[in-house]
């Protein structure tokens, strides 16, 4: 079992109410709270792949300019884990405990979603 919380942001804060109601209709997730356009939302899914499958799904919700994820926890990390490992949909740079965290080199923009 995963839990997880997330800030959902909305492209106009009047319409934080409709947005919060598109939210409540996917399963596993609880609005805890809402205000000036900003809602926040717990998550539970069975594994890392329904957590990240919810997540996906609030971004999509009409309304919504995005989402931060706040707060995750697995029961099961370690079965998660092996799961990725398995499935080759990680980069080997990341499985590899002997190359330094300086040498590895981020291309994102975190400021772009954070508000």
């Amino acid at each position: 079992m995963n839990i997880s919380s997330a800030i959902v942001y909305t492209k106009d804060g009047n319409e934080a109410t409709e947005v919060a109601k598109r939210i409540e209709q996917l399963k596993g997730c609880e609005v805890i709270a809402a205000q000036d356009g900003k809602i926040v939302v717990v998550m539970s899914a069975e594994n890392l792949d329904g957590e990240i499958e919810l997540f996906k799904a609030l971004e999509g919700i009409e309304g919504v300019s995005g989402a931060a994820m706040i707060y995750s926890y697995q029961e099961d990390l370690q079965q998660d884990i092996e799961s990725i490992k398995k499935s080759g949909k990680i980069s080997e740079i990341l499985l590899d405990e002997n190359i330094d965290a300086k040498d590895i080199v981020y291309n994102g923009h975190v400021g772009d979603r954070v508000k």
